[in-house]
């Protein structure tokens, strides 16, 4: 049974050293064994130009695309493969590929170890696998470039650095027959949309809604996907939008994503306003159909602001201005009482020391029936009646004597009746003393008011008789 067991082990073991041999060979530079060179003498004379020939074979650089023709957004695969004669002891340095409107990415495990046989040699390299993503309709040229390749020398394994050209490469995007009226083409497996509304619909003045709306897209890169929300002009609400947020996720090599856009609406007056409807029309590459994702629009009513609390702090320190203003003033006054009071006075002099007041004092007189009161208003009165003459008084002085004799009198009809009398002369005198006094202002040859012509005509004329006051 020993025996068994032993046999078995001492054969795995040499499948195993056999499997060793096959994936590690020997370095060219190291010394075979001696049973190797034994096994291996008689073949040695045509074995050499073999090895000759494996130990001139220079790196080798290979490009391949998936296809030649691609849709806009699908990606489309680049592979290069790094080919050396032994090994590389450090990776290669792989040239940067950037053309308009081309999005590449490397995808999880882009760099693989490969090996081939070629001319009868071993050869050991690296594939880097690149997913190209065309955001246009056009040829894309991959132009010719160089890559830096370092790999072990075949004699001494001293490492080696030098430049391999890679070969150009070109395909085309296109769109297909049906999402030619596309703008922009939305291209892909997968498109939905959806909004969020934060906050409510019926808003005031001063209050805040929030839009969110978030597009999700599968099979392609969220590049694609265009603006969402439309700006709104309107006086009754303003905009303030965040920037998008757009991110991409990739799961076995299918690329997918979203974009997220936040707008947030302030209200600015009172009415109503609409939030549009968002249509997005995008071809589905499974159905080869033209498909449509919406959300719908949200109207919004908008009231005017509440009236804002009271602040009774305000108001208590206005209340306050207010009261020392109302002290100051009255302090103020309290200084300057005795001013006020003279000026009112010199004003009301002013007002009084006129034709129309005087005028009134001499009616008011004569209707109080005031005889003496009488004289005196009109001898103030005269001051302003300058131009009349002697013959202008006549009718007056009649009848403040008749007044006079009535006043005297035991009959009291006859006294109203001069007193009636006396006030149409007055009257009548009024309107002499004022026609004469436009004329003269015509002429401009009116005399002085305070010249000694104001004398009262019934005063220091000789017919004049004595009145008993």
């Amino acid at each position: 049974m020993k025996l068994i067991q032993l046999a078995v082990f001492l054969s795995l073991l040499c499948s195993a050293l056999q499997a060793q041999n096959a994936l590690y060979p020997t370095p060219r530079n190291e010394p075979k064994s001696p049973e190797t060179v034994e096994e291996t003498q008689p073949d040695n004379t045509a074995a050499s130009p073999k090895v000759t020939e494996a130990d001139n074979i220079a790196p080798i650089v290979e490009t391949e695309l998936s296809e030649a023709e691609v849709i806009v957004g699908q990606p489309i695969r680049l592979q290069i493969k790094v080919l050396v004669p032994t090994f590389m002891p450090q990776p290669p340095i792989y040239p940067t590929i950037e053309l308009p409107d081309l999005m590449v990415r490397l995808p999880d495990r882009a760099t693989t170890p490969t090996s081939e046989r070629r001319d009868g040699a071993s050869l050991s390299g690296t594939i880097r696998t690149y997913r190209l993503y065309p955001l246009a309709a056009g040829t894309f040229e991959i132009p010719e470039q160089t890559l830096n390749v370092t790999y072990a020398d075949p004699d001494t394994n001293a490492p080696i650095t030098t430049e391999i050209a890679m070969p150009a490469q070109s395909f085309t995007a296109t769109v297909p027959a049906a999402a030619q009226d596309l703008d922009p083409p939305v291209i892909a497996a997968g498109f939905t949309l959806e909004q969020d509304i934060q906050g409510e619909t019926d808003l005031g003045v001063g209050d805040a809604i929030t839009r969110v709306v978030t597009a999700r897209i599968d099979g392609t890169t969220p590049v694609l996907i265009p603006p969402l929300v439309a700006a709104i002009e309107t006086p009754a609400l303003r905009a303030y939008p965040k920037e998008p947020r757009v991110t991409s996720t990739e799961e076995r090599g299918v690329l997918s994503g979203s974009r997220s856009e936040t707008v947030t609406y302030l209200v600015q007056s009172d009415g109503t306003a609409e939030l549009p409807e968002i249509r997005i029309e995008w071809y589905d590459t499974e159905t080869q159909t033209v498909q449509t994702a919406s959300v719908d629009g949200v109207s919004l009513t908008l009231a005017p602001a509440p009236p804002p609390p009271p602040d009774y702090g305000k108001i208590a320190l206005r209340s306050g201005f207010v009261l020392i203003a109302l002290g100051l003033i009255g302090l103020l006054l309290r200084r300057m009482a005795p001013k006020l009071a003279a000026a009112r006075s010199h004003v009301r002099a002013r007002l009084q020391a006129t034709e129309t007041a005087t005028a009134r004092t001499v009616r008011h007189a004569i209707a109080n029936q005031d005889l003496n009161a009488t004289y005196a208003a009109l001898e103030t009165w005269s001051t302003y009646a300058a131009v009349l003459d002697t013959s202008d008084w006549i009718d007056m002085k009649n009848a403040l004597v008749s007044v006079g004799s009535d006043t005297y009198s035991d009959s009291p009809t006859r006294t109203n009746s001069s007193w009636r009398i006396l006030a149409q002369n007055f009257d009548e005198l009024r309107k002499i003393n004022r026609n004469k006094y436009l004329a003269l202002k015509n002429r401009q040859n009116l005399p002085k008011l305070n010249s000694n012509l104001n004398i009262p005509i019934y005063l220091n004329t000789p017919t004049a008789e004595p009145v008993e006051r």
